[in-house]
């Protein structure tokens, strides 16, 4: 299939294409195992023949969404389908989409990559559908886990019930202590034995990776959360994926803020994400003191996606302004006519 903004290819292994700017890859639905070439910065995905993608799956709707590059990076937009789109473990109208992000359009899993990915990259084979579908689930679990923790129990006061002096609870479980203590308690407890001693010793080394770092207030359940939200960020980092592995880490944070190594490693993301943008500025600078715009413009792209919560940063700043006198020149490029032309 062949058209002005997209070529369809029934196969993932496809190489790079002329003038692509993106793929959208079909994981999982009718159309599995399918790649879509783009060529443009704004399609429309849908099941209708008048759409840029067109999938055949009967519960997306003909006219689904809209996929538009903007200075903020490339933009999800629902267009007002009956179901929505799922990504990132919700329904969502609208959002940002980064390379290796897939979404879900009717029951069609879709995988989105952008041109400045390597050839390896692009021609790999898709991930298991099952895979992906794990990952939204524990995604969604993970999420409500903990909004939770983090909101804390919540205690209601029954209508018309009388509240308590607070003073009154407080002296109250003081006495209840007190009495516990007197009637439990030994005046002269037995000493403990060596066996007891090492059996202390190594309940005590077996807490100690939990328990060392939990601050008051942090329960044991909420710092087992964080651990595998660290351990989530720690797998995302390791392959290279620093945007990813920094959510993660700030989750785990978020539930723990004593967790030093999710903070050691959420700096350490920080620092290869701004050592990634400068290396696209400075490629994107030379490529067009070198007269290759496309190429420039598409590591100024890259770039801003790694910035894409941080648009105050100066570096945000250079290369939007850059992109933006970047599209105004490739764009008088295309209009000037070809040597010969115009003339009689």
């Amino acid at each position: 299939m062949e058209s002005a903004k997209v070529t369809r290819f029934k196969a993932t292994d496809v190489p790079r294409q002329q003038g692509e700017v993106g793929r959208i890859r079909v994981i999982k639905g009718p159309d599995k195992g399918t790649t879509y070439v783009l060529k443009d910065s704004s399609l429309v995905i849908g099941r209708g023949e008048d759409v840029d993608v067109m999938i055949t799956d009967i519960k997306a709707s003909r006219a689904h969404a809209r996929l538009d590059y903007t200075s903020g990076g490339w933009v999800m937009s629902d267009l007002g389908s009956a179901n929505g789109i799922f990504f990132q473990g919700e329904y969502i109208r609208k959002f940002g989409v980064a390379s290796h992000d897939h979404f879900t359009v009717g029951e069609t899993i879709l995988e989105f990559l952008t041109h400045t990915e390597s050839t390896r990259v692009l021609m790999a084979p898709t991930r298991p559908a099952q895979a992906v579908v794990q990952q939204d689930r524990a995604l969604i679990a993970q999420r409500m886990k903990v909004q939770s923790m983090a909101k804390g129990p919540e205690i209601t006061q029954k209508a018309g019930a009388k509240k308590e002096d607070p003073k009154k609870i407080m002296l109250y479980l003081a006495l209840l202590a007190g009495g516990y203590y007197f009637m439990f308690m030994d005046d002269n407890p037995p000493p403990k034995t060596q066996e007891t001693k090492k059996e202390s010793k190594v309940e005590k080394d077996q807490n100690r990776g939990l328990a060392s770092y939990l601050p008051p207030g942090v329960g044991r359940e909420a710092a087992k959360s964080a651990e595998q939200s660290y351990w989530e960020g720690f797998r995302e980092y390791r392959e290279g994926h620093y945007l990813r592995a920094k959510e993660h880490f700030e989750l785990a944070l978020q539930v723990n803020p004593a967790h030093d190594l999710a903070r050691f490693y959420l700096k350490s993301a920080d620092k290869e994400i701004d050592d990634e943008v400068k290396r696209m500025l400075m490629a994107a600078q030379k490529a067009t003191v070198a007269g290759r715009l496309r190429e420039a413009k598409g590591y100024y792209e890259t770039a801003m996606r790694a910035m894409f919560n941080d648009r105050s940063n100066p570096d945000y700043i250079e290369a939007e302004e850059a992109l933006k006198k970047l599209t105004n020149e490739l764009t008088e490029s295309n209009r000037v006519p070809a040597s010969g032309e115009g003339k009689q």
